[in-house]
């Protein structure tokens, strides 16, 4: 099969992802913001191999730069990393939807700041971390390229890593018993049961 195909899904992909994040970002008011969370310098870090994860595809695509890297996948392989990037394209959209006018972009607090645990929240604390794993490990089949494919996988680990934790502090302090509470129900990523 054709690998442009997956090129072409990857593409789309990030239009669409790209609309999302810049339809909410659009929507999120820094003056609103009543507490905030210092960044851990390793999710800084993870952020730009984040950003360097989503130009290297671009640059493999369109360029011959990093053709030395490439490599080939069966085609199964390739159609199951469309699903998982569908599958972390349309997680990303729901967590938005869900999250509404509290998405954050970062470690931020707003004035009536609510703790949504309906929708895809019902289950999972953090499904839109777990839509960036997909993101990256969807990414990592359809790009094949050593370079440009699987880089997302390393900086989602690290942001994930040094991130998540302060995070759920932040919504401890914030919120108390109530989020510990949601804690005890809900798992980070997927369903308790499953965790």
């Amino acid at each position: 099969m054709d690998e442009t195909i997956f090129e072409n899904v990857f593409l789309a992909g990030m239009l669409v992802a790209t609309i999302i994040r810049s339809y909410y970002g659009a929507q999120f008011q820094r003056k609103e913001i009543t507490q905030t969370k210092k960044e851990h310098p390793m999710v800084i870090i993870g952020m730009a191999l984040w950003g360097i994860a989503l130009l290297l595809p671009l640059i493999s695509i369109f360029s011959s730069w990093l053709s030395s890297a490439d490599y080939q996948l069966p085609a199964p392989l390739s159609m199951m990393g469309a699903v998982i990037f569908i599958a972390g394209l349309w997680l990303l959209w729901r967590s938005h939807v869900d999250l509404a006018k509290n998405f954050s972009p970062s470690l931020f607090i707003r004035n009536n700041h609510s703790l949504i645990t309906n929708g895809i929240y019902k289950r999972i604390r953090h499904p839109m971390y777990l839509s960036f794993f997909l993101w990256a490990l969807g990414q990592a089949l359809l790009i094949q390229n050593w370079i440009a494919g699987p880089l997302g996988l390393v900086a989602f680990y690290q942001i994930y890593l040094f991130r998540v934790d302060r995070e759920e502090q932040q919504l401890i302090e914030y919120f108390g018993d109530e989020y510990r509470e949601y804690q005890k129900k809900t798992g980070r990523l997927f369903p308790k049961a499953y965790e």
